[in-house]
């Protein structure tokens, strides 16, 4: 091994491991006292598939069921269940020590990222400790700097207070990508066009923020190498990264997935502004035209890069805080790849400014400026676990109380609930919910209106008629005297005397039952009746509602049984007589199938986005199986042909992509 190769190892490693010895705790964490944070949905998730490995297909616990592909990205979710599988960890340490592990490799793909694109080692290591330590974006936007602990890295805050884990994983292998890039676009070579494409597709895979910092990131990284080469290949070997991530990804990024997620984004996020979109466009081309001017005065492609993604950045990120600017989702949600790239565009110039003015005068203001802003870096240093509440503990929590008591005892029913109930709901138990861990993944859009509306109205007859439509069997309500640290009901007593207390603690906290005339999530009714009902226009419109429960509850005096025998198939049981069909009050979706025996049965979707089986006259015992979507299938094939390709150019490494 050559002794400049020994040195990268080296490095790498001890930056790894500093890295992971400031974020010690978290390899060993269980759970925060801090249970506000969405980590809740991840671990939900995580445990979700290890118990229907290695596909669910189907997610019948939120929302009134949800393609399972819908709800997030797969990646940390399979991370999250294999290692609860193979190290035999409760889903909640084991989604934590993945999102560790990738936190400090994280900070090394930074050490690996800058010494690759500036041929230089200190650089690398200059870069390395200000991206684990300091956060610049504190120095601009105020309310971040307040919501977070003392000298607490961004990048750390986003992962530990607002359980980012995702995100963050996502922004970890950026960097390894965005290196991975910076050699395949260069060179040529076609073993690290694969490896880069591989590394963006974990990216996107993880998370679609980290999907939005590569859409911006990676043409700022193609201007400037071409700027810098004059070489037209470089677009080749773009397009040929974007195009094999974008095929090995192909299994879960479906079009539905897509609008899907395009949908939800806006119960999440505001719209964005075209005049966003065409600022950054024209702001792209500029920084283009005046690249290609100072690559012909001598500038190299790394100056380049870092002084157009620090400008992208901030006008995203900045632009949004100061002026509205926004594209697409949260711009705020990108402050930790502002922070890193204002880091490396500071050190960079730093070490120019430092060799090109070798005077005492620069260098002594150099170093001051270095040193002044390593004191949040010292501080940080000090106590860097102080950042960290643990704990093993959860059963003292409402959380778990409430979740665990409707598990044991009123198993198999769906319930509505809020705050950080919501959050953690799915967590331990399976207990379904109207609602889910956060706003994505919705299928069913008719349940968004009656979910707010519920918690905002003071007069609770039309949120009975909404759950009963929804076959919603307990509601949760929790008042401003709970333990719970989120309660979203602003009428929280407006079921009192009005519905049978299931379960209370005398805390501020109530299960009430919602009426239905039996339980499950099959109704026997008047298929004329049900024919002419009509889709409710909003979540006051208690005309619609009502006279759709009234033919799921009143229509007939028939029963049916249903049962889960697993995540994408559901047994039905019923006796119907002419005119009669089987409404199943679970979301919608044109891959359901019927089937009796050999006989199938059409399914289709009713008003208010539920299934609805017209069947003959008799007694039926009627298997639903959720089939995986033809985009699916189709993706599954593109994905494992392009797995091939990266491999087969990984295997080939003195092949090159060149004119």
């Amino acid at each position: 091994m050559s002794n400049s190769r020994r040195t990268w190892i080296i490095d790498f490693a001890v930056i790894v491991l500093i890295a992971a010895a400031l974020i010690w705790p978290i390899f060993k964490t269980k759970y925060y006292e801090n249970w506000l944070t969405i980590d809740s949905t991840f671990i939900a998730d995580g445990r979700y598939l290890a118990e229907n490995w290695p596909h669910p297909g189907w997610n019948y616990l939120w929302y009134g069921g949800t393609r399972w592909d819908y709800i997030y990205p797969p990646a940390l979710r399979y991370g999250t269940a294999g290692l609860a599988k193979l190290f035999n960890l409760i889903p909640a340490r084991a989604y934590h020590l993945y999102t560790a592990i990738f936190y400090a490799l994280g900070i090394g793909f930074v050490y690996l990222f800058v010494r690759i694109g500036s041929k230089v080692r200190f650089a690398g290591w200059m870069a390395a400790f200000c991206a684990a330590t300091l956060s610049p974006g504190y120095l601009f936007l105020k309310e971040m700097r307040w919501d977070t602990k003392p000298f607490m890295p961004q990048r750390l805050n986003v992962l530990v207070r607002y359980g980012e884990g995702p995100h963050m994983t996502a922004f970890a292998l950026f960097a390894l990508g965005l290196a991975l890039s910076w050699r395949g676009l260069r060179a040529g070579q076609t073993r690290w066009l694969a490896a880069a494409s591989l590394v963006l597709a974990y990216v996107v895979s993880n998370n679609f923020y980290g999907a939005t910092a590569l859409a911006f990131t990676f043409p700022i990284l193609t201007i400037a190498i071409y700027c810098e080469t004059k070489d037209l290949f470089v677009w080749v070997r773009a397009a040929c990264i974007a195009g094999l991530s974008f095929a090995l990804c192909a299994f879960w990024l479906t079009p539905s997935f897509l609008t899907i997620t395009a949908r939800n984004l806006a119960l999440v996020a505001q719209p964005g502004h075209p005049w966003s979109l065409w600022t950054m466009i024209g702001l792209i081309a500029i920084y283009g035209v005046v690249s290609w001017a100072l690559a012909r005065r001598g500038a190299e492609g790394w100056t380049l890069f870092v002084l157009g993604a620090a400008m992208v950045f901030s006008v995203n990120v900045l632009g949004n805080y100061y002026g509205d600017f926004r594209i697409t989702g949260e711009p705020s949600r990108l402050v930790p790849e502002l922070d890193l790239f204002v880091i490396l565009l500071l050190t960079w110039l730093g070490y120019l400014a430092w060799h090109r003015w070798p005077t005492m005068r620069v260098r002594a203001a150099l170093a001051l400026f270095f040193f002044l802003s390593c004191v949040p870096a010292y501080r940080y240093f000090r106590n860097p676990w102080y950042h960290f509440t643990r704990t093993s503990e959860y059963k003292h929590r409402k959380e778990y109380q409430i979740a665990d008591w409707v598990a044991n005892n009123r198993p198999h029913t769906r319930s509505y609930v809020t705050g950080t109930l919501r959050f953690w709901w799915n967590a331990w138990h399976n207990n379904e919910q109207i609602g889910g861990g956060s706003e994505q993944g919705v299928h069913n859009f008719q349940i968004t209106p009656f979910f707010w509306r519920t918690v905002i109205s003071p007069e609770p007859s039309l949120d009975i008629a909404w759950m009963q439509a929804f076959g919603v069997d307990n509601v949760a309500v929790n008042d401003k005297t709970s333990a719970l640290p989120i309660v979203d009901f602003e009428h929280p007593h407006k079921y009192q005397n009005v519905l049978k207390v299931l379960w209370e603690d005398g805390k501020g906290n109530w299960l009430y039952e919602i009426p239905r005339k039996h339980p499950g999530l099959a109704r026997v009714v008047d298929a004329a009746r049900h024919a002419n009902l009509k889709a409710p226009l909003h979540g006051d419109d208690a005309e619609s509602v009502n006279a759709y429960v009234d033919v799921l509850e009143k229509s007939t005096e028939a029963k049916a049984e249903t049962r889960w025998a697993n995540a994408d198939t559901l047994e039905v049981n019923a006796a119907t007589v002419p005119g009669q069909a089987i409404i199943v009050q679970v979301a919608h979706d044109g891959y359901w199938r019927a089937a009796e025996g050999s006989q199938t049965y059409p399914v289709t979707g009713d008003p208010f986005g539920q299934m609805r089986i017209d069947v003959p006259p008799g007694d039926h015992r009627i298997v639903m199986h959720f089939d995986t979507p033809k985009e699916n299938l189709s993706g599954r094939w593109i994905s494992a042909t392009a797995l091939m390709i990266a491999l087969l150019l990984l295997l080939k490494p003195r092949n090159q992509l060149r004119q």
